[in-house]
C-alpha cells in the first residue's frame, strides 16, 4: 500500500513548526551562520528534553530538531529566545532564508566577507514588512568566495563577490530556467539593499514569487533598475560542483579549519553535546554551520588534528573518500509518514556497494516522490513507491525512470546498481 504524499510546500521553521511522523519538527535558523558553542550544546540537550533526541543538519544551514510536542513547544521557544535564534513572527522567521559561506571571516582566500553583508540583509527583510509576502522557500546565497564558495547552491537572489582589493564587487544575479540570470554588479556596502530590492521586484513580477518563474522580458530591465553596472562580464559566476572540505582544512600556519560531517545531514542529541564539549576543550568557541551537512570550527593545527581522531570516534565523517556525503537519504519511514521504506538504512547500504563498486557519483534515496532530501539531479535516484523503489538515472525524483528496484536483499543486490549505470531493471 502507498503512503499518502503531501506535498506542503513549506519549510518548517520554529514559530512555524511542521507535523511529521515522529512529532513537531522544529527548525533552529542561526544568524550569520554561526553558533556559540554553548548554544549549540543547549539545543542538544533541548533536542533530547523537548523532543526525540534526534537533529538534522539541513541544505539551507540550519539545525532542525525532531518530535518535538505540543506541550514542548513552549519551553523549547523559550530557550531558543534566550539563544537570541527566536524571530518575533512566523512570517519574519519564513523569509531568512540567508546562507554564507562557513568559513566566512576566517579564509584568508575569500573575496569579501559576507557576514555583515548578511547581517544588514537581514535587517532590512525585517524592517519592510512588504517582503513578509515572500514564499517560504525564498533563499539567499551570499558567496563571498574562499575555499568553500557556494556557486553549487540554488537560491533566489545571489550575491558573488568577484574582484581584489580596491576593485572588489558584488554581482547580483537570480536563479532562472537556465540555471541563473547574472544581472550586474554593485558596491559591496550596497548589496544588502540590492538584495532586498531585486526581491521585491520578483514579488511584485514573478507569477510564483520565486526568481525562477520572472518573465524573461521583464529581466532585462532589471538590472537597469537596480542601478547595476552591467559593462563587465562577470567571471566566476557559472555554477559548479559543491565543494564538501571534510577533515583538516589548512587556513594559515596558526590556524586550520576542521569539517564534521554527518551521515545523512541527522546526529543525535547525546553526540551533538558530545562533540559541544569536546571542541569547548580545545578553546573553541564559534560553530559554523553549512548547506553541506557539514559543521565547520577553526583551531590551531595541533587541536585540529586531535579532532579529527575525536571526531571519528563520535561517528563523524572527516574524509571526502567517504561515499555516504555523496548520498542524500530523507528520514524514511517512522520519522515520515508519507514511506514505508527504511531509506536511510537502504542508504548506508548501499554506500557500502558504491565503495565496492568504485561508483564516484551521487545517489538520491527518496521514501516518495516529494523528494525533500535532494532538489538537485543526482547520478542515481531511487524513488518510493509502496514497498519498492523507481530507478531514475541522471536526473530527480520527478525524472521519468528506466526501472524498479526491491529493497529486499540490497546487501547482495545493490552493487548492480552502480557496476551497469545503464540497466534499466536491477
Amino acid at each position: 500500500m502507498t503512503a499518502a504524499v503531501e506535498i506542503k510546500g513549506w519549510c518548517p521553521g520554529a514559530r512555524r513548526p511542521m507535523p511529521s511522523g515522529d512529532g513537531l519538527i522544529v527548525r533552529v535558523r542561526p544568524h550569520g551562520g554561526a553558533l556559540k558553542v554553548a548554544a549549540l550544546r543547549q539545543l542538544a540537550e533541548a533536542a533530547q528534553r523537548f523532543g526525540n533526541g534526534q537533529i538534522d543538519l539541513t541544505r539551507r544551514a540550519n539545525l532542525q530538531i525532531r518530535g518535538v510536542s505540543p506541550e514542548t513547544l513552549t519551553q523549547l521557544w523559550e530557550l531558543m529566545a534566550s539563544l537570541e535564534l527566536l524571530d518575533d513572527s512566523a512570517e519574519l522567521e519564513a523569509i531568512r532564508n540567508i546562507v554564507v559561506n562557513p568559513l566566512a571571516g576566517m579564509d584568508p582566500e575569500e573575496i569579501v566577507d559576507m557576514r555583515p553583508v548578511a547581517a544588514a540583509l537581514e535587517s532590512q527583510l525585517a524592517a519592510d514588512e512588504g517582503l513578509r509576502a515572500l514564499p517560504a522557500k525564498f533563499s539567499f546565497a551570499l558567496d563571498g568566495g574562499g575555499k568553500l564558495p557556494l556557486t553549487g547552491l540554488a537560491a533566489d537572489v545571489r550575491l558573488v563577490a568577484c574582484g581584489r582589493g580596491d576593485q572588489r564587487r558584488i554581482a547580483v544575479g537570480f536563479a532562472g530556467p537556465d540555471g541563473g540570470t547574472w544581472l550586474g554588479k554593485t558596491a559591496v556596502a550596497e548589496a544588502a539593499s540590492v538584495a532586498a530590492k531585486l526581491a521585491a521586484i520578483v514579488l511584485q513580477r514573478s507569477p510564483t514569487r520565486r526568481s525562477s518563474a520572472l518573465p524573461s522580458d521583464a529581466t532585462a530591465a532589471v538590472g537597469s533598475e537596480l542601478g547595476l553596472d552591467a559593462s563587465e562580464q562577470i567571471a566566476g559566476a557559472a555554477p559548479a560542483g559543491s565543494p564538501r572540505g571534510l577533515g583538516l582544512i589548512p587556513l594559515t600556519e596558526q590556524v586550520c579549519a576542521v569539517g564534521l560531517g554527518a551521515p545523512f545531514g541527522r546526529i543525535d542529541s547525546e553526540t551533538l553535546a558530545r562533540l559541544a564539549a569536546l571542541v569547548a576543550t580545545y578553546g573553541i568557541s564559534e560553530v559554523r554551520l553549512s548547506p553541506w551537512r557539514t559543521l565547520y570550527v577553526a583551531a590551531n593545527p595541533g587541536s585540529a588534528e586531535r579532532l579529527v581522531a575525536d571526531a571519528t570516534e563520535l561517528g563523524l565523517i572527516v574524509d571526502d573518500a567517504d561515499p555516504v556525503m555523496r548520498v542524500d537519504a530523507c528520514s524514511g519511514v517512522g520519522c515520515c509518514p508519507s514511506t514505508a521504506l527504511a531509506t536511510r538504512q537502504h542508504a548506508r547500504m548501499l554506500a557500502g556497494a558504491m565503495a565496492r563498486t568504485g561508483f564516484a557519483g551521487s545517489l538520491h534515496v527518496s521514501g516518495c516522490a516529494k523528494g525533500c532530501a535532494r532538489s538537485a539531479p543526482a547520478d542515481v535516484v531511487l524513488v518510493g513507491e509502496g514497498d519498492s523503489y523507481h530507478v531514475v538515472r541522471n536526473g530527480t525524483v520527478k525524472s521519468a525512470p528506466c526501472g524498479m528496484l526491491d529493497p529486499a536483499g540490497l546487501d547482495l543486490t545493490g552493487n548492480g546498481l552502480f557496476e551497469a549505470n545503464e540497466k534499466a531493471h536491477v
